[in-house]
């Protein structure tokens, strides 16, 4: 009798431990992770992105990194369709898959199969600047762009490319899994962002930031998400250097309250803060397989 396709989801907000936790219950339960992060998915985004070492990806094969170039689109829709082939491929060799990440649209779009309609407005959003996108997409979609920050392009310009979804629904998971998430305390949190900011700076950050820069161009999608944004306003001289780490210390701070907010809603989801709990969780799902 084959094996029943299982699936270990692990997630939090951004500087958790999300990484770590993901690495020691791969390497226990001869798990593969797939990366479910908006940010790593693009090329050359290494250090500010906190993306997994080389050596990381040699002892744990990880999936769905590198994916773009930092100045092509990517949406939630991309995400799904790759991340349930890479699913049923790791299923298929026996390997168990752990869902990894801190963002929440990508994680839901996989976990309660939403569905999405191809856009009726006929736009070609290519050639429209950021106000044009934002605009269109409140005359079209004004109950969806309403919820969704003005500053998040790449949930306009996937509203606006895709259209908003069809099914909606969490309150039933479509897919056999279990969900772990980290619960960290707030000052804890606030202290690993702190650490991880000196050391993606001294890791160079501004250098990593300025490659792209200079490769893709200074308004390229990538630069527009946390840590990056803050380092092209260094690099264009509207903060100093000694304004840039508090400046990355507070917009990663915000990114993790929203992150949180959006799992909070989950009551699936079963919160823990430390290895052991979660490997028991992990354990009792897995049992007899």
């Amino acid at each position: 009798m084959s094996k029943p396709p299982k699936m270990i989801v692990i997630l939090g907000p951004t500087a958790s431990g999300k990484s770590a936790l993901a690495m020691k219950l791969a390497k226990r339960y001869d798990g593969e992770i797939i990366c479910a992060d908006s940010r790593t998915i693009y090329k050359h985004l290494d250090i500010g992105t906190a993306k997994p070492s080389i050596q990381d990806q040699k002892e744990v094969r990880h999936h769905l990194l590198d994916v773009i170039e930092p100045n092509q689109s990517y949406s939630v829709v991309d995400f799904k369709t790759l991340c349930e082939k890479t699913i049923a491929d790791i299923q298929r060799r026996g390997k168990l898959p752990l869902l990894v990440g801190g963002s929440g649209m990508y994680i839901d779009a996989v976990l309660y199969d939403y569905q999405f309609r191809a856009t009726k407005t006929g736009l070609n959003i290519k050639n429209m600047s950021d106000e044009q996108k934002i605009a269109k997409a409140h005359e079209y979609y004004p109950a969806e762009a309403a919820k969704i920050d003005s500053n998040n392009m790449r949930r306009i310009e996937q509203l606006l490319t895709h259209g908003p979804t069809i099914t909606n629904d969490r309150e039933a998971i479509k897919i056999d899994c279990e969900i772990i998430g980290i619960d960290i305390k707030k000052l804890l949190l606030k202290q690993n962002i702190a650490n991880r900011t000196k050391q993606m700076l001294s890791k160079g950050f501004i250098q990593e930031v300025e490659y792209i820069r200079s490769q893709y161009g200074s308004d390229c999608k990538a630069l527009a998400t946390t840590g990056y944004r803050q380092v092209s306003d260094y690099i264009n001289h509207k903060t100093t250097i000694a304004e840039l780490e508090a400046s990355i210390n507070r917009a990663t701070a915000d990114l993790a309250k929203k992150q949180i907010t959006w799992f909070k809603r989950n009551n699936q989801i079963n919160w823990v803060n430390s290895y052991l709990e979660a490997s028991i969780i992990c354990s009792d799902y897995l049992k007899g397989i």
